[in-house]
């Protein structure tokens, strides 16, 4: 069983209770939970952050970077095997030395560990000044629903057909946006392969969480939580490859529980024809 983690699990003890429940449990780490680790006082967050993965490193999976994983074709056999950093993986035990190494004064690896926590930060802070347009493109979203439906968002009740086909659509429409955003993608994928990639559960995450601050109606948001909004993100993404997700942020969690089951009906459901995600980006 492999389960993503983000930053706040790692210091929660039920994660070493899971981890010595079975030698089957492993833990995924993403780049966003490395980063949020290595944030601020690098060597001593990273040290408390790593408590217990230390103690079980060969049950460790380490991911490739979001950013290449953004870039794989999204081709349903060995995608979540492509999405692993073998080498990152297997050197994990070596790395977990070379930390306690730091600890314990080796000021080389001091001084490594301090940088790796400066790009982290500069990353954070990147995403934090770059992502103003989420509450723009949340507010958009809002007046394409009538009054009618948010009020419906808001108090839970069953969603209409036709409501659900604009939610396709608008998941679509995101997911288009960032291929075509993207500068590694020079052609969008297949209808058969949306559903697949990185990009397109990452936007479905996106869209349920903006269907979360409609029926809230919270559509002002800050540069901080803007920023956590596109970690929570990232985080359910991922999960959606994995056999679940260990945090212990219940919004987090539901918005995880939401994208898998709505990337479970895109699965499910017959796909657009593949002019529509062309046309869409357009």
């Amino acid at each position: 069983m492999r389960k993503v983690v983000d930053r706040n699990y790692l210091q929660a003890p039920e994660l070493r209770d899971y981890l010595a429940a079975s030698n089957k449990h492993q833990v995924v780490l993403t780049d966003y939970a490395a980063m949020e680790a290595f944030k601020g006082n690098a060597i001593a967050n990273i040290v408390s952050a790593t408590e217990y993965l230390r103690e079980f490193p060969e049950r460790v999976i380490v991911l490739k970077s979001t950013n290449i994983i953004a870039t794989l074709r999204g081709r349903r056999c060995g995608f979540t095997r492509r999405m692993v950093d073998k080498d990152q993986t297997r050197g994990f035990p070596e790395w977990c030395g070379h930390l306690m190494r730091a600890l314990a004064g080796d000021q080389r690896l001091q001084r490594q560990i301090s940088e790796n926590g400066k790009e982290a930060d500069a990353h954070l802070n990147l995403m934090r000044d770059e992502q103003q347009n989420f509450a723009e493109n949340l507010a958009a979203h809002a007046k394409t629903f009538e009054e009618a439906e948010l009020k419906a968002l808001r108090k839970n009740e069953p969603v209409s057909l036709d409501m659900f086909a604009k939610i396709q659509s608008h998941v679509l429409e995101m997911a288009a946006f960032l291929f075509e955003s993207h500068p590694q993608f020079t052609e969008l994928p297949t209808a058969r392969e949306l559903p697949y990639t990185f990009i397109f559960r990452y936007a479905t995450a996106g869209y349920l969480l903006a269907l979360r601050r409609l029926k809230s109606g919270s559509t002002t948001l800050n540069s901080e939580k803007v920023r956590n909004d596109i970690v929570d993100c990232a985080y359910a993404a991922h999960a959606t490859y994995f056999q679940g997700f260990l945090s212990r942020d219940v919004k987090a969690n539901e918005l995880y529980a939401e994208t898998k089951s709505l990337v479970g009906l895109f699965l499910t459901s017959p796909p657009p024809p593949d002019h529509v995600l062309r046309r869409l980006s357009d």
